[in-house]
């Protein structure tokens, strides 16, 4: 894990993990918050990475609006692309996690 000058977005996330399968490309990983309405997803970061074998993957976390129930909700984040680069890493940002890609098969 590296670390990074912004400031990771509200929520706890673990059990990360990226794994390449033929022509895909798949990141999962679970994130919890302190109330319900929270969403995060994951997208490509703009711009990518210098390093041809790293995939820049930004955290995005939509906060809820209004009064929510202060109930620990975890989500389940995932993110699917179908490519024939073979990544060797995928960064999320703004947590600054690198996670080592590992063959599904």
């Amino acid at each position: 894990m590296e670390a990074s000058d912004a400031a990771p977005l509200p929520g706890k996330c673990r059990d990360w993990k990226a794994l390449r399968g033929p022509g895909v490309l798949v990141v999962d990983g679970w994130c919890t918050f302190p109330s319900a309405g929270w969403m995060t997803e994951l997208r490509r970061a703009e711009p990518p990475s210098d390093d041809p074998k790293e995939l820049l993957l930004e955290r995005v976390t939509t906060v809820p609006e209004g009064y929510q129930p202060p109930v620990t909700r975890g989500i389940e984040v995932h993110f699917e692309e179908v490519t024939d680069v073979e990544y060797e890493t995928v960064t999320i940002l703004p947590d600054g996690l690198t996670l080592e890609v590992v063959d599904a098969t």
